[in-house]
């Protein structure tokens, strides 16, 4: 599932991982509807955008983990505020144990990273 209000951005990126045949993505681009979105789809994972209008990404993170349905699915949040020094050799960062991934987002870093995350998840 992709939370952010950018919707050219989160068709692209759900176009993408829909062309793999590995995903099944749904779109959400208002924050407020977000949770209720992702309880009605049940994602595996969420990708989420830090800067939305409504509630930021870090509420809706929050209300996630406060949802005894949605508690326990891994959350990506996408961001433009990472800097170089801070990323990975994947583009991602982690800040007070949230995985973070670097916008602009490269199709091969967040494919490499949900396999990641959705490998961890299987394996806990």
């Amino acid at each position: 599932m992709i939370i952010d209000d950018d919707r050219s951005l989160s068709e692209m990126v759900k176009l993408n991982l829909e062309c793999t045949n590995d995903f099944e993505v749904l779109v959400e681009n208002q924050s407020l509807r977000a949770v209720n979105s992702a309880r009605n789809f049940a994602p595996d994972l969420i990708l989420l955008d830090y800067i939305m209008p409504g509630l930021d990404g870090g509420d809706v993170a929050k209300a996630l983990k406060e949802d005894r349905h949605l508690s326990r699915v891994p959350v990506i949040m996408i961001t433009a505020l990472i800097s170089n020094q801070e990323m990975d050799e994947n583009g991602t960062s982690t800040r007070g144990g949230q995985l973070m991934l670097a916008k602009p987002i490269k199709f091969e870093n967040l494919q490499r990273t949900i396999q990641t995350v959705l490998a961890q998840q299987d394996a806990a």
